[in-house]
């Protein structure tokens, strides 16, 4: 052993630990000048520095004669490999058999050709992988990842729950069953109930304002899957993005041969949807004698996520009901003590986006709960944000979106976000200056643009005996029972 080399670097390592001690001594005030503690003063703030500029990674983008788009993202950070394969086609495409895409998504990994649900999910636990697929109103996902030694077996596994699955019938009279179980549950959890309420308000009996019942989930059968998928699933209805330790060129060609006998189809069309004249200034109650708290949501109809506003609009929205620092929360809770939170949110959607204020009261104050979020959409509107507050919103928003890019699954959901909402193709390059460039007088416009208290209806799930009445003084009272029906 070089014990004269170790000696050496002991020496080293000492002097730079003397150093730094000297240097916390100096600014803690032991010694050195008046501006060095100063810096250093514990007392005081640091002022916060500029925000970061956007971090978000470079891609290649490659479109295959098939159709599918390939979006490759090389980060060699971590020795892992994320697909994600989008479809775009989802529970917009359901038609009368409402679930019908959750039901496809849900059965593609239980069992492909050759393998059970069992053999599959034993394949994905023996190489540490995960796989995983989800349904929404305007997309299919399907997402596997894993140790990047591993990306053969993991594109293989992709192709095959994509490409292979049985839809077995055994494996969706479970599927069917719990859903019925959790379709009855729900009629006892008031924010269930109040979700699908807002939903069949803001947008109507379909599309986005549909969701599952007892007699659409019953009526899904096997032949359904197959056909949505024989329907649905081609490559010209896709895009695969692929984000982990990879080479670009490799990649690609890696795809090209294992999805080779993959073709492109003709997709179906998208119904016509329609969205309903909101009546504003309407209350719609859920009568559930048990509740001892409201359940409230006052919503309204907004923008598509395709408008070129959504970055900024998201500032003011963190403004008025984002977290503790939300002007919601802030009244309701802080002030009224009304609840223990209230906030509010921007959903946006690719056809139509709804505003949402939000929160639980107590079955007394639950009108004043909604005059006070109504007080505070006017609020919004109708005064300056003073500077400070809306730089703290802003640093906040800022701050968890680069938090976010840490994810590689979320790097590939906002990169295949700009192909399926269509945005424009430096959208998330941009999005922290967007967000940083929201001054109070724009600020104001979208307010006065966007959210609008006037139409805006009232969703509440609650005990009709001690609350309908008071309700009476924000307007029209409309009792619905657990099943979301009109009530006598």
């Amino acid at each position: 052993m070089n014990t004269k080399k170790i000696f050496q670097m002991d020496k080293k390592y000492a002097l730079i630990l003397s150093l730094a001690l000297v240097g916390l001594v100096a600014g803690c005030g032991g010694g050195g000048d008046a501006d060095s503690a100063a810096v250093f003063d514990r007392s005081v703030r640091p002022a916060p520095g500029p925000a970061p500029a956007s971090s978000f990674p470079e891609y290649e983008t490659v479109r295959l004669d098939s159709g599918l788009t390939l979006y490759v993202i090389e980060s060699d950070r971590q020795p892992t490999i994320t697909y994600r394969l989008l479809f775009r086609s989802g529970g917009l495409f359901d038609g009368e058999e409402t679930g019908l895409a959750e039901f496809v998504a849900a059965m593609l990994d239980k069992g492909v050709e050759g393998k059970s649900a069992f053999e599959l999910a034993s394949e994905v636990d023996f190489i540490g992988a995960s796989l995983s697929a989800s349904a929404s109103s305007d997309f299919i996902s399907v997402t596997v990842s894993g140790l990047s030694k591993y990306k053969e077996q993991l594109l293989e596994l992709l192709y095959s729950v994509v490409r292979e699955p049985v839809f077995p019938e055994e494996e969706l009279a479970k599927l069917r069953q719990r859903t019925l179980s959790n379709l009855v549950s729900e009629k006892t959890e008031p924010d269930a109930l109040v979700g699908k309420l807002r939903r069949k308000l803001v947008y109507g009996e379909g599309a986005y304002g549909a969701y599952k019942t007892e007699e659409s989930v019953a009526g899904i059968t096997r032949d359904d899957l197959i056909a949505f998928h024989q329907a649905h699933f081609h490559p010209n209805n896709a895009s695969l993005a692929i984000v982990g330790d990879v080479d670009d060129e490799d990649e690609v060609n890696r795809v090209m041969d294992r999805f080779a006998d993959w073709k492109s189809g003709e997709l179906p069309s998208l119904p016509p949807i329609e969205f309903p004249e909101l009546e504003g200034g309407t209350v719609h109650l859920v009568d559930r004698s048990d509740s001892v708290q409201s359940t409230v949501r006052v919503a309204q109809q907004s923008v598509a996520k395709s408008n070129p506003d959504t970055p900024e609009l998201r500032v003011v929205m963190s403004v008025l009901g984002g977290g503790f620092s939300g002007r919601l929360f802030q009244n309701l809770r802080e002030d009224k003590g009304y609840t223990y939170g209230a906030g509010a949110y921007a959903a946006n959607a690719a056809k139509q986006g709804a505003i949402v204020a939000y929160s639980d009261v107590r079955n007394e104050v639950t009108a004043d709960a909604v005059s006070e979020i109504f007080n505070e959409l006017r609020r919004i509107r109708e005064e300056p944000i003073p500077e400070a507050e809306l730089e703290m919103h802003k640093k906040y928003l800022a701050g968890n979106y680069m938090l976010s890019l840490e994810s590689p699954l979320t790097i590939a959901r906002l990169v295949q976000e700009i192909d399926i909402y269509e945005l424009a193709p430096d959208y998330y390059q941009t999005y922290v200056s967007q967000l940083m460039s929201v001054t109070p007088e724009l600020a104001g416009e979208l307010a006065r643009k966007y959210i609008l208290p006037e139409k805006s209806v009232i969703g509440i799930v609650g005990k009709g005996e001690e609350i309908a009445e008071s309700l009476e003084v924000l307007g029209t009272v409309t009792v619905y029972d657990s099943d979301l029906e009109l009530k006598e």
